[in-house]
């Protein structure tokens, strides 16, 4: 418990911040832009803070102890995205905005500027789901007691096989068949009969019983299917050569979760980015610290090169020591342009370049985020890397770096890493939470419903708005508890964003010959292909069950397999850029109108 303890404490410490930093925020401008008071070192602190998120800590490293060498592609999208970021940095800072759409509106109008708000909002409460998801795992990782050795005998209990999992770990060396019984109240007694095999020959462990499931490289997961929580479950023949380990939860995900998101709503509404500006100084810190002692931690742990290679080896894993061949093209399409978009549009990246003093320092800033960023992403990835050598159960490796600092790491800097973890999840969510709520105040309530509203009642209803958006983002997280991996959903939500206010923030900026209705079909058509393509029930919803099927067939027997495979962001980008392009050279521009349509 004493991680547990350490993170308590942290999170304490930034209940004192916020509550400390929200009796300085006067205004609107301080509660959205802290008052365009931040210097560039508060700047790339917490503009790096919020980048490195779940997806990178998790996403990433989750992707990586599937892939192995190959995710070091991962963070080319970041790379190339920032560099053009600075080159556009000072320009925005320029424009004296709050929001994205507060921009694109006063290039493109009304109507694009409340689509673009529907976009982001959409976008948005997906990215906050999946960081209240990551929060639910890390309380999960860190409240798990030891692994239980079970010997023939032994009694387990209903609730413990409920609320955990039987791990079967074979011997290094051992070939053939072996077995484990279990007594219940029911008979014949359930059995599972497990294949060991030459990793390096087969690379499955097959399983065959009642309630059984299959993991790579030996270590097979075993859950008994519809056990009551009363009941008592006894092994009563133990595995002649192997061994059996009961693995428990004390505290689920879903129930860390929801202890996640109540705290996070509630930091992000007192203060705003007031308090998250400088709680993401000492995230920022920790985060370069911490990965720079945990790598060579790792990699002699593991053995070096050799040791990796020959651990993935017997693992059944040899491609997780390639870098090249392991990925096609269309994937790392697939991987990196959602990043590469997301990077370029990012309002939250925006929010923090209105919040600088001045433009120049925006550009400094942003030009340090080109390789602090790549930097950090490396170090995530070569972690993941290192840890999952070590670690050969899928179920451990969905949290590879959260399992690896509390197994792996001296006590010490396994809680500094956690606070690390606790650290990134809560920056990211809280700035992705406050983003929505920023933009439907300055774009939908102030421009729409109250023009005239004081700063008391919009600062309130600002932080009514967190509470709203963070609901909201929770009942996200409730269908993406499983369905899912942290890359995927994180790609998914970048998709989305990248896709539909990409295109149309960077003209708004750059590129005076786009127009309003090119602006307009660009980001509908980025939405709309964005979640049909990702999303099919949309398409379900939209057309008659006949027609849907034969859609469906045409595009089985004429869109070619390299086409098909290829996720959202491919087609959405291209057809909300195209159209963007091709709209605005057909029609006439209209003049801008305010202070956002120069860009000077």
């Amino acid at each position: 418990m004493i991680y547990l303890a350490v993170i308590l404490a942290y999170l304490v410490g930034l209940a004192v911040l916020a509550t400390t930093r929200a009796s300085k925020v006067k205004t609107e401008e301080d509660f959205a832009v802290a008052g365009r008071t931040l210097s560039p070192w508060v700047m790339v602190c917490t503009m790096l803070a919020v980048w490195i998120g779940t997806g990178s800590i998790v996403g990433n490293a989750e992707k990586t102890y599937g892939t192995g060498m190959a995710a070091l592609l991962l963070p080319s999208g970041t790379f190339i995205g920032m560099i053009l970021l600075a080159l556009i940095a000072a320009k925005a800072r320029r424009i004296e905005a709050s929001s994205v759409p507060e921009i694109i509106g006063g290039r493109f109008g009304q109507v694009a500027r409340a689509l673009a708000v529907i976009s982001l909002i959409i976008a948005y409460m997906v990215i906050v789901s999946y960081q209240f998801n990551a929060g639910g795992a890390v309380l999960e990782v860190i409240t798990m007691p030891p692994p239980q050795t079970l010997e023939a005998g032994q009694a387990v209990t209903g609730e413990d096989l409920q609320r955990g999992w039987v791990v079967y770990l074979p011997s290094g060396d051992q070939t053939g068949t072996d077995s484990a019984v279990w007594r219940t109240q029911e008979e014949p007694p359930l059995t599972w009969t497990v294949r060991v095999v030459d990793p390096a020959a087969l690379k499955t462990a097959e399983v065959a019983g009642s309630g059984s499931r299959v993991a790579t490289g030996g270590v097979v997961n075993v859950e008994l299917a519809d056990v009551d929580a009363e009941a008592t479950c006894r092994l009563a023949e133990a595995p002649e050569h192997g061994r059996l380990e009961l693995r428990r939860r004390l505290l689920t995900a879903q129930t860390g979760t929801i202890i996640a998101a109540t705290f996070i709503i509630l930091f992000t509404m007192l203060a705003g980015l007031m308090s998250l500006a400088y709680m993401d100084i000492v995230t920022g810190v920790i985060i370069i610290v911490t990965l720079l002692v945990t790598l060579p931690i790792y990699w002699f742990q593991a053995g070096g090169w050799s040791g990796m290679r020959e651990a993935f080896i017997a693992q059944g894993r040899p491609t997780h020591v390639q870098f090249w061949g392991v990925w096609s093209a269309t994937d790392i399409i697939n991987f990196c342009l959602p990043v590469f978009l997301l990077v370029l549009g990012d309002a939250n990246q925006y929010q923090r370049i209105f919040a600088s003093r001045n433009a120049r320092g925006a550009t400094t800033a942003v030009s340090v985020m080109i390789f602090a960023a790549l930097a950090i992403e490396l170090l995530i990835i070569a972690c993941a890397w290192a840890a999952s050598s070590m670690t050969p159960d899928a179920e451990n490796g969905k949290y590879i770096l959260i399992y690896a600092a509390r197994h792996y790491l001296p006590l010490p800097l396994g809680c500094l890493f956690m606070v690390c973890v606790v650290g990134i999840i809560t920056s990211t969510a809280n700035s992705f939470l406050l983003v929505p709520a920023t933009t439907f105040m300055k774009d939908v309530y102030l421009n729409y419903i109250h023009p005239g509203a004081d700063e008391r009642r919009t600062i309130l209803l600002s932080r009514l708005l967190v509470v709203a958006f963070g609901v909201i983002a929770y009942l996200v997280s409730l269908a993406f508890a499983e369905s899912t991996g942290f890359f995927e959903k994180a790609l998914y939500a970048f998709t989305i964003y990248g896709a539909s206010i990409t295109p149309t923030l960077v003209a708004a900026i750059v590129w005076r010959r786009a127009t309003r209705a090119g602006a307009i079909a660009s980001i509908l058509s980025g939405t709309v292909v964005a979640l049909c393509w990702s999303e099919r029930f949309f398409l379900r919803f939209l057309l008659p069950q006949a027609r849907y099927d034969a859609v469906a067939d045409w595009v089985v027997h004429n869109v070619p397999d390299p086409i098909r495979g290829l996720d959202a962001v491919l087609p959405a980008i291209t057809i909300s850029a195209l159209l963007l392009i091709g709209v605005s050279l057909l029609t006439r521009p209209q003049r801008a109108v305010g202070p956002e349509a120069t860009g000077n």
